[in-house]
This record gives C-alpha cells, sequence and structure tokens, in this order.
C-alpha cells in the first residue's frame, strides 16, 4: 500500500515537472517568435523617409567691370655726369704692361760695360733691347722700325757682328768715347774701328748717342 502510494506521489511530480518545462518551453518560444516578429515588422521613421533638401548654393555676385585709370610716368632726362679722368686708368694700364727692355742698372752704369751689352745685343739680333740702350732723344728722332733696318741692311754686306774689341775710353765734350773695333761674319768683310759715344742720362744711368758705331743709314745718303 504505502509502495503504491509512493509511485503514485512521484509520477504526479513527473507529471508536474514535464507540464512546466512545457509550459516554459512555449514561453520562451512565443517571446522568441514574438521578438524576432518585432524586429521584422520594424518600421523606419518618418525623418529617414523624408526627402533631404537639396544643397543650397550661394548665388555669385557679379561684380561691374570698372575701368581703371593709371596715371602717366613723366620722364626726367638724365643728367649727364661727367666721365672720370682718363689719367688713372691709363696708368692702371701702365701698370698692367711689361716695363721696356732697358739696359740692367749694372751694365748701364758703366761706359764700357754698356758697349759691351750694345753689342752683344747686337750679335744677338735683338732689335728692341739694342733700340732701348740708345738715349730717349734718338728714340724719339728714330723709331724702332728704321733703326731694325739699318743693322739688316748692314747685315747684307757684312753678315752681321761677329765679335768686339773694346780698344780704350776717352773723355768728349758730349760724354763718354768707347774705342772698339768690330769684326763681322763674312771673311772678306774688313773689321771697323770706331767710337762708341755714350753719355749720361736721368737717374745717373749710361745710353749710347747717335754715333760711329751705329750702321750707316743707307736710306739717308
Amino acid at each position: 500500500m504505502k509502495t503504491w502510494m509512493l509511485l503514485a506521489l512521484v509520477g504526479c511530480l513527473f507529471v508536474d515537472v514535464t507540464s512546466w518545462a512545457a509550459d516554459a518551453s512555449a514561453d520562451d518560444v512565443d517571446e522568441y517568435e514574438e521578438v524576432v516578429v518585432r524586429r521584422k515588422k520594424k518600421k523606419k521613421s518618418p525623418a529617414a523617409e523624408q526627402p533631404q533638401p537639396a544643397a543650397s548654393v550661394a548665388p555669385v555676385s557679379v561684380v561691374p567691370a570698372t575701368t581703371m585709370i593709371v596715371p602717366a610716368v613723366v620722364t626726367v632726362p638724365s643728367v649727364m655726369t661727367p666721365a672720370s679722368p682718363a689719367a688713372p686708368v691709363a696708368k692702371e694700364e701702365a701698370d698692367d704692361e711689361p716695363p721696356p727692355p732697358e739696359p740692367p742698372a749694372a751694365d748701364a752704369a758703366e761706359p764700357r760695360r754698356l758697349v759691351r751689352y750694345f753689342c752683344k745685343m747686337w750679335k744677338d739680333e735683338d732689335w728692341e733691347r739694342l733700340w732701348w740702350a740708345m738715349t730717349p732723344k734718338f728714340r724719339k728722332e728714330v723709331p724702332l722700325r728704321t733703326f731694325k733696318t739699318r743693322f739688316t741692311d748692314d747685315a747684307e754686306q757684312n753678315g752681321g757682328l761677329k765679335d768686339e774689341n773694346i780698344v780704350g775710353v776717352s773723355k768728349t765734350n758730349s760724354g763718354v768715347a768707347v774705342k772698339v773695333e768690330l769684326l763681322f761674319k763674312f771673311e772678306n768683310a774688313k773689321p771697323r774701328v770706331v767710337n762708341a759715344v755714350v753719355e749720361r742720362i736721368v737717374g745717373g744711368q749710361y745710353r749710347v748717342t747717335d754715333s760711329a758705331i751705329l750702321p750707316v743709314d743707307l736710306n739717308d745718303l
């Protein structure tokens, strides 16, 4: 009797528990379906469905063209300033030029040495240095080209200067006379014994004057 009642009680409990679980499951299903339905039937907000107004374009203001008046430019004539003296420029150019080939100071300090220097330039045919061994007065009167021609014309007769011998030195009214024997390259050319007259110039140095040591100017005969 007790066993039967115990089984009946257990069966009732089982039935109640099963029924409660079934009810709970049904409620969950209904609630899930309700949520799903609500999400599917959710309507858009009226604000989203309304069309957005087009972006407004700011009106472009038209500025009327204006005529610009440019004032005329008055040209003032420039005042010509006097040019600076050309003397300093000429001096600078002169400084850039090499000095003239004058005789070395040691050779020009003594008449005998100056005549030897003169003869050396003659043998080397260095006509410009030979010309600068003459006095400033002579160079002013006789240009270098004419001076050179006198020596080249003379060389056609004797072959040019070969050597020289200083014979002696004496004083004259115009300076110092250095007696010298000139020997030439041609064998048939006779030696010359002449006086080379030298005189002092500004600065105390000696220069050769227009004297017998120079060849005869054939154009002046």
